[in-house]
This record gives C-alpha cells, sequence and structure tokens, in this order.
C-alpha cells in the first residue's frame, strides 16, 4: 500500500503532460517528512508463518475483509469500519470499459454510465438522484461514476442509520447492474450533455495528447479508445448499439460489489446475495479480450506545439511488461521502485535549486496506463527554447546515478523517509476512511493488487527496507533505461516563430551526449546539526480555562500569545494546527502590495534558520512535522501538523519560522526564474484571461487586483519582503494559536510553553486595514474572445451587504444548493445546454460584511445566450414562487448529513475554532442542531429576494476569438 497500495498507475495527464502547478511548487514545498532510522544490515528471511501467503505464494486478501462469489460469477468484499461513523461506501465495479467498444461504440461505455442516472428499472428519470439527495447525499461527492479504458465504477456514499435507505441503496446498484433504462428521448437529451463533458475537456492539452497518444501508445487500440469518446459518433449513434454494450459487458461474471463501512457486515452479506444472485448473463458472452500496447525496437518522438499552450515540457517515457508478482518478491521490489524514485527526485530538486538551474522542474517515477504494460517517466518543465538543456540536464543525473549510483546518505533519508510514512499507517490503521478501502478493493478485483492489511504491509516494510542496499538500487536503473527500444521522447510547447521546436535529431544528439558525458560522483551534504541550537526562554502558562460544552481549554502565555487546544480521538496520528492574527499585507502601501503579498512565500524558499530548504528537507527527513506561514489581505498566519511523536519538531518550526526566517538571494532568483517560466505564455490561455477579467471587474480594476505578469515580477524585492515578513511575524504578542487532534494536555504544556512562549513578542495590538476594494454597483457584463475551441465559459456573480450569524450563512448555503439543484435539472438535464452548473454562496466578514454569490457554466457558445436567459428565468421564478418543500428538505438533509461526519475532523473543527476567534463568536453553534431547523421554504424564499439581485451583478462571458456569439 505505500501511499496507496501496490498500484503503480499514474494519471494518463501525468504522464503525458506533468501539471504545471506541481512543478511549480510540489517538488519545492517543504513536505511533512517522516522519522530518522538506522539501518543496515540485512533482514531475516521471511516465511509463510510470519506473511500470509497462499498456495502460489501471493499475499492474503486482509482477513477483515468478507470475499466471496456468486454462482452467476459476481464477486463481492465486505469490510466493516467505523470511519466516518454511520456511512457506507459501495462501488458497483465493472471490469470493462471504452477499451471494449465496436467501431461504431467510440463514446458509449462513458455514455452507459451517464444513462444509469437517468432512469432504471425501479427509478425513473430523476427519481434516483431526487431519493439520493433526499437523504443527504449530494450528486458529484456522494453520487457518481467514472469509466475507463478497462473499467467502469459507480460509487455511491450512503448513512446507514437506517435499513430502509440501506436496502434502497443496493436495489439502485442492482439496477445499475441488470435494469438500466435507455428511453430513446432521454438518451437524445443526455447526448447534449456528454457532448459538453467532451466540449469542457478540449484545449490545447486536449489536442497535444490526440497527436502524443497514438505514438505514446505505438497505435494500440488504446490510443483509439479514449474513454470520452468520438464527437461525431455521440451525435449520431442509434440506440441500439448503447444497448449493445450494455447488453455485452454488464453481466456478472465481469462484476464486483463492494461495501466497506459502518455496518452489520452480515446483513450486508445477504443483501448482496438477494440483490444480485438473480442477475443472468448472456448465454453465449463474448469473451473480455485484453489488449496490449506493442513494443518496438526504436525510440518513438512526438515534438508538439500549440498557440495555447502556457508551457514547455519534456518526458522520456521508458515502457515494460507490467510486473505481476503478488508476492513478497514483488512487495519487495516496489519498496525498491520507491526509494529509487524517491532519490532521483531529490536530486533533481537540488539541480532545480541551483544556480542558473536548468529547468523549472523536474520529476521521476513510475505507472501504469495500460494494463500490460508499466512505465518510467523522467520530465522536466523548461523555459521556451530550454527543452534540449532541460533534457540533458535530467537524463545525465540518470546516467551518473547508473554509473556512480547513490550515497548512503542518500539511501539511509529516503529509508528513513519510508518506513517513518509506513509507521504512521501502521498508526491510524484503525482510522482509515471507508472510502480509501473501498478504492484499494477495486483495484484488487480489477488488477489482483494484493491487499493484506496495513499491519501486514508495515511488517513487510520494516523486515525488508534495510535488506535493500545500494548496489541493488544502483542497478535498478538498468533494468528500466537500458536500450533504446521501447522508449518515447515527448515535447510539449506553445506555438511561436520565435521559439522552434527541437528536432528528433537534436534531441538523438543530446541523449547521446548524456550517455558520454564525463561525470564525478554526486557530492551529498548533509548536517546532523539540530533545528534549534540555542532553546528559547518558556514562557509559562498564567491563566487556563476550559469548555466543557465545546471540549476546549484555553492558555494564555505569559508573553501574550494564546492557545486553544482541542485534545480529539479522531485519529491517532495526527495534530493539526494554524496561529494567526489580525494585520496582513493590506497595511503595506499599494506601491509596496505585490511584495508584501508575496512576502511568505519569497522568504520560506530559503529555509529557515541555518538551514536551506535543501538542508532543511535533509534534516526533517524520517520526521512527520511541518509548519507554513501565510500573509493574506486581513492576517498572517502559520499552519501545519504533525505525528504525536513529532511534536516537538513542529514547535521548533512554528518558532524558527518567527524568530528565524532566512533570506536566501540564490533562491530567490530560482524562484523569479521558475514563475517567469509559468507567466511568459499565460497570455495563451482562454482560461486565465477569463478568470483574469472576472477578478479585475469584481474589484473595478483596483491596482491590488491586478494580474501577476512577468513584467510585474520586476516589482519583487527580497529585501522588502524580508522586512514586512519580520514585520508580520517577529511580534507574535496578538497571535492566537488553534491545536486539535491526539492531544495529552500535560505532555504538550512545556512544548507551548517553550516554544510559543519564547516567541518574540512586543506587545502591539494590531488590525487589518480597508484598502477600498469593493464589487461595483449595477449590472456589469462583458464578454472575452479568447481561443480556438467551439468552447464558452460564463460566471455570474450577485454581491451586496450581508448578516454575519450562523443563521444567515447556513441560509446562504442552503440558497445555493436549492439553486443547483434546479439549474441542475433546468440546464443539464432538460436542456442537455452543460454538463455541470455550479453554484456558491459565499460570506465575508472584513473589510465589510458582504456576500459573493457565484454561478457558472460552461456550453456551447451558439448556446450561452439562450442558456443564460433560462438561468435568470429560473431565479425570477424562484424570486416569485419561492422553493418547495422537497428541495429545502434535500438541502437542510444535505447540510445535516455534513455536520454529521465534519464533528468527527480535526481539520474541520480547527478552522472552525479559529474562524469564530477572529469573528468573536461563540463557536458552541456549531452542536446547535436547531439551526437546521430554521431554514424552512419561506427562509430561502427571502434570501433568494434578497441575494439574487437582478440590478446588482457582474456577468463574464468567455467566447472563442471566431465563430462565437455574444
Amino acid at each position: 500500500m505505500i501511499a496507496g497500495g501496490f498500484t503503480r498507475r499514474l494519471p494518463l495527464a501525468t504522464v503525458v503532460v506533468p501539471i504545471l502547478s506541481l512543478a511549480v511548487f510540489g517538488l519545492g514545498a517543504v513536505p511533512a517528512l517522516p522519522g530518522t532510522m538506522g539501518l543496515g544490515g540485512s533482514a531475516r528471511q521471511l516465511d509463510a508463518q510470519e506473511v500470509p501467503l497462499d498456495s502460489d505464494g501471493h499475499l492474503l486478501l486482509d482477513p477483515a475483509i468478507r470475499a466471496g462469489e456468486l454462482e452467476n460469477g459476481l464477486r463481492y468484499f465486505v469490510r466493516q469500519n467505523g470511519r466516518p461513523e454511520g456511512r457506507a461506501e459501495l462501488r458497483l465495479v465493472l471490469d470493462a470499459g471504452s477499451i471494449l467498444e465496436d467501431e461504431d461504440q467510440a463514446g458509449l461505455a462513458h455514455f452507459v454510465e451517464h444513462m444509469a442516472f437517468n432512469g432504471t428499472e425501479n427509478f425513473e428519470k430523476q427519481e434516483l438522484v431526487n431519493y439520493l439527495e433526499s437523504i443527504g447525499m449530494q450528486f458529484g461527492p456522494s453520487i457518481n461514476a467514472y469509466t475507463s479504458f478497462d473499467e467502469t465504477v459507480y460509487m455511491l456514499t450512503i448513512p446507514t442509520d437506517d435499513a430502509e435507505i440501506v436496502g434502497t441503496a443496493f436495489r439502485i446498484l442492482e439496477d445499475w447492474a441488470d435494469g438500466v433504462s435507455f428511453e430513446p428521448e432521454e438518451v437524445e437529451k443526455e447526448r447534449g450533455v456528454v457532448l459538453e463533458e467532451w466540449r469542457l475537456g478540449r484545449g490545447a492539452s486536449a489536442r497535444i495528447l490526440d497527436r502524443q497518444l497514438p505514438v505514446i501508445l505505438n497505435d494500440s487500440r488504446y490510443a483509439d479508445r479514449l474513454p470520452i469518446g468520438d464527437p461525431e459518433i455521440l451525435r449520431s449513434f442509434p440506440v441500439e448499439a448503447l444497448t449493445r454494450f450494455y447488453e455485452d459487458w454488464y453481466r456478472p461474471d465481469l462484476m464486483a460489489v463492494i461495501a466497506v463501512g459502518d455496518f452489520d457486515p452480515d446483513r450486508m452479506e445477504d443483501l448482496i446475495r438477494s440483490h444480485f444472485s438473480g442477475i443472468e448473463g448472456p448465454p453465449e458472452p463474448r469473451p473480455r479480450l485484453e489488449y496490449g500496447v506493442p513494443s518496438h525496437a526504436e525510440t518513438l518522438f512526438s515534438i508538439e506545439s500549440d498557440p495555447e499552450a502556457t508551457s514547455t515540457s519534456v518526458a522520456v517515457l521508458y515502457k515494460r511488461p507490467a510486473e505481476e508478482d503478488r508476492g513478497i518478491t514483488g512487495y519487495r521490489e516496489l519498496l525498491k521502485e520507491r526509494l529509487y524514485s524517491g532519490m532521483f527526485n531529490g536530486r533533481l530538486f537540488e539541480l532545480g535549486q541551483s544556480q542558473d538551474p536548468p529547468f523549472a522542474f523536474a520529476g521521476a517515477g513510475a505507472g501504469r496506463f495500460a494494463r500490460d504494460t508499466d512505465i518510467y517517466q523522467i520530465f522536466a518543465g523548461v523555459s521556451d527554447g530550454g527543452v534540449p538543456r532541460g533534457l540533458e540536464a535530467a537524463l545525465t543525473e540518470a546516467e551518473r546515478i547508473a554509473r556512480y549510483g547513490f550515497t548512503p546518505g542518500e539511501l539511509m533519508r529516503e529509508q528513513a523517509e519510508l518506513l517513518r510514512s509506513m509507521e504512521r499507517m501502521n498508526a491510524e490503521r484503525n482510522n482509515r476512511e471507508s472510502a480509501s478501502l473501498a478504492s484499494e478493493l477495486v483495484s484488487h478485483f480489477l488488477t489482483g493488487e494484493p491487499a493484506p492489511g496495513v499491519e501486514v504491509e508495515y511488517q513487510l516494510a520494516t523486515l525488508l527496507l534495510p535488506s535493500i542496499t545500494l548496489e541493488e538500487l544502483n542497478a535498478e536503473a538498468a533494468g528500466w533505461f537500458g536500450g533504446s527500444g521501447d522508449r518515447v521522447v515527448t515535447v510539449s510547447a506553445p506555438e511561436s516563430e520565435n521559439v522552434p521546436l527541437p528536432t528528433e535529431a537534436e534531441l538523438v544528439a543530446v541523449m547521446a551526449q548524456a550517455a558520454t558525458a564525463e561525470l564525478e560522483p554526486w557530492e551529498d551534504s548533509a548536517t546532523d546539526a539540530p533545528l534549534v541550537a540555542v532553546l528559547p526562554q518558556p514562557a509559562p502558562v498564567v491563566e487556563e480555562t476550559y469548555r466543557d460544552d465545546i471540549g476546549v481549554t484555553a492558555w494564555t502565555l505569559g508573553n501574550g500569545v494564546r492557545v486553544l487546544l482541542k485534545p480529539t480521538d479522531f485519529k491517532d496520528d495526527e495534530v493539526v494546527f494554524r496561529g494567526f492574527s489580525p494585520g496582513g499585507y493590506g497595511l503595506q502601501p499599494e506601491a509596496e502590495h505585490l511584495t508584501a503579498s508575496s512576502a511568505a512565500s519569497l522568504i520560506s524558499q530559503g529555509g529557515l534558520g541555518e538551514f536551506s530548504m535543501i538542508d532543511l528537507q535533509k534534516v526533517l527527513a524520517g520526521k512527520a512535522a511541518s509548519a507554513r506561514p501565510a500573509i493574506g489581505p486581513y492576517s498572517e498566519a502559520v499552519s501545519g501538523s504533525a505525528s504525536p511523536d513529532d511534536l516537538e519538531t513542529m514547535f521548533q518550526l512554528i518558532y524558527l519560522n518567527f524568530a528565524a526566517p532566512r533570506k536566501d538571494p540564490q533562491a530567490f532568483q530560482v524562484l523569479m526564474e521558475r514563475m517567469r517560466t509559468v507567466l511568459a505564455n499565460m497570455g495563451n490561455s482562454p482560461g486565465a484571461a477569463f478568470g483574469d477579467t472576472l477578478g479585475t471587474t469584481l474589484a473595478q480594476g483596483h491596482p491590488r487586483a491586478e494580474p501577476l505578469s512577468v513584467e510585474r515580477l520586476d516589482e519583487l524585492d527580497l529585501d522588502r519582503a524580508l522586512d514586512f515578513y519580520m514585520d508580520r511575524f517577529g511580534d507574535a504578542t496578538d497571535f492566537t494559536f488553534v491545536l486539535v487532534g491526539a492531544i495529552d494536555l500535560e505532555e504538550i504544556r512545556p512544548l507551548v510553553e517553550r516554544y510559543l512562549g519564547g516567541l518574540p513578542t512586543a506587545g502591539r495590538v494590531e488590525t487589518w486595514r480597508d484598502t477600498g476594494i469593493r464589487p461595483p454597483d449595477g449590472v456589469v457584463e462583458k464578454t472575452v474572445r479568447k481561443g480556438l475551441e467551439p468552447q464558452s465559459q460564463t460566471a455570474i456573480v450577485f454581491t451586496g451587504p450581508f448578516e454575519w450569524s450562523p443563521e444567515a450563512r447556513l441560509g446562504m448555503r442552503a440558497l445555493a444548493g436549492v439553486l443547483e439543484i434546479r439549474l441542475r435539472e433546468v440546464l443539464r438535464e432538460d436542456l442537455g445546454g452543460t454538463y455541470g452548473v455550479g453554484v456558491q454562496g459565499g460570506y465575508f466578514r472584513i473589510p465589510e460584511v458582504s456576500y459573493d454569490f457565484r454561478i457558472g457554466f460552461g456550453s456551447d457558445p451558439a448556446r450561452t445566450d439562450e442558456l443564460v436567459r433560462t438561468l435568470f428565468a429560473e431565479i425570477e421564478r424562484l424570486k416569485a414562487e419561492g422553493p418547495t418543500e422537497d428541495e429545502v428538505q434535500k438541502v437542510v438533509e444535505a447540510e445535516r448529513r455534513s455536520r454529521e461526519t465534519d464533528l468527527r475532523e480535526n481539520g474541520w473543527w480547527m478552522a472552525q475554532l479559529a474562524a469564530a476567534t477572529e469573528s468573536g463568536e461563540d463557536p458552541v453553534y456549531l452542536l446547535d442542531t436547531s439551526l437546521f431547523d430554521a431554514v424552512t421554504v419561506e427562509s430561502i424564499w427571502e434570501d433568494a429576494r434578497r441575494y439574487l439581485n437582478l440590478e446588482r451583478f457582474v456577468r463574464v462571458s468567455l467566447f472563442p476569438e471566431s465563430g462565437g456569439v455574444s
């Protein structure tokens, strides 16, 4: 299970086009790293008495899981699990996806999945979703499905406190398996929805992927069976083609039912048998063929550009047959792979922090996007024209590893991190979320991925990790990187006359240069210096109070810092915190806005105390602790988490963020170059143009809301950033810290007194400053013309004054829920005009109490104005007639059900306690269930008339540069 089990799958988008956000900050952030450990020698041999194996040497299924097979071939897996309480995760898993479509069915596996929600034997059109929403479940988070190349998975989250609800949920699963209706009228409506989903996914990345996939997949069937399908077929297929896919592949021998949650497993097993034993398969079932990716002897290239691409990246993909060892040897190979990739990524990160780095980001890792093919990917994000240099640097490091291997220090740190992560998973084995366990069982059914349980995996890791030697890991490269066969090089870049793409010949020369370069062994610098060399003088608790109603202890320290602590039993290995004070970057003059608003990021990039970012990661190897500073417009904060065993490290990081921020000019320059790379082509993106227009319009063009650009980067000044950072964190007098989780008050008290009591204070008591940003009065409508695809995006934002109270905030959320249900039913289900409508009611206490009610959807440009007119007509109807009792009951029940699970989450309590403290509210309202009773037809009706003011809103619509309408 190492971070998700035996699976080696990576999302296809990650394999082909590395995600930019990961590129910019993901590899450079200080992670929550696990503790040090001494590893050496070799592990004793395992035997069947120590690790449960079957007769084939495969790891046995976790004994907590009940597994069985019905006479019709359907398999099932049942596991009792109490987190979250009162909930169950149900899955219907079909071992069939788009790879099995006939030539006239491209996209119909996914279309069948859509139709499963549009009427079944026992639930007419919309009745199924209506029922699930009536019990408090939400379409999307709790009711969903997905279709992939090789599988289709239906997902339900249900409450288990009502036997009738549980029974109905199984009737829904049964209908999906053997009772989906394909009414011609509903099929026609759904065409529009699926086409809008296809439209939503179009853009530069999709166009590049269209050209890269046939190369990566070597013209295999996978390259021709993307689940979203062929839009021409989606527009015109006969219903017979749809039902043919359902009849051929929805059959019990290809199905599994998975149930994980807070229930009686005997009852679950009975429900599975009663609902699924009677399903019969076809008398002559079609063979379920496996389709592979053909091998190739030479290196293949796909060098692509697009006028809307915003970044340049290069990747080398090494393919090989998927490994199927499901025993101890296979687990050991996976450990080796994780160690290798972790150390390789550590080196690439260091290279990315060097002066004049060869790439903005780089990474490496194993994955699988076809069942019979594993890949290892080395990728880099580079500046325009930087592909040869970035590729050479990444491959040269791979070559250095192949020649000289890793160092003992690198291995020790990576082993420590991996084992520490397993220790934490083992500590939380009784608190795993049911959704995570259900996902693991989905993979077990589909691919045979072992699921022996956390305890067994922790035992395996403990015994096997020390036996993995440098020599073995250094030989790992040969298994992936030997020869030129089954290798693919991909390049993705913005289309530009000024920056030509590299040629295949140039890339071949780069790879040859990396393979023959004169290299020296890697020099691994590390320090054993303590995080805090001189411990701060503690300040004692001078005042203590306890709130029995919410279980919160409050301490005031001698230096003025206030601390709120809520011990919980939700998780055994988690403590989360947030410290905050009023102020923020709004205090700085407008001319200093950019530097002030970026100060926390700029200074954090330099590390802490005497440690650079790189050194800090090494010192923290094996520690599960983090602390991250942030400065917002009206406050500054530091937040993070830790394992109870690493609380002192967490407090030391907090202390260093206040007392010893580190200015690093080289790290600053590296970050600036990285941001230049990211921003250089951001103007190519239609989505960025749309978002920037919406933001600046809502701020009425205020200079502080101006989008970041390459030109504006020159405004950033590291010295001024440090001065402002120190002004915000150099005095902790008015800071409040909220800590929630596995806390022992007596054990944590001396840490709080020393490290929070030791924070620098000067006695200042501050507040925030209103910078004057306000939304416009009246109606403002703008059109953005950008992009090549026939896509439109629309956002409508209502704004105005608000009443700050728990009742008003709940009412705003309820209004958003009602309107989202209505717009989904009309714009999506009735008109087939959009894939989805998002509605969100936001509220703000500062700089003035106000609301921000947003509606957004995507559509065909030719239908945008029609859909907007319909949207406003629905708003008028809601204001004129009010909501129905049924709509109110749905949104209130969703809020109730959400609160049930929220109350058992450390992060939720931390956020709510912090918010209540900042606003001066008594957090006891969080336990007041009578608030839900106050949401009625009349209250939502009144809120609709108050907040949906048709004389005060902003509308921004995005249309393509040509062919759109407005």
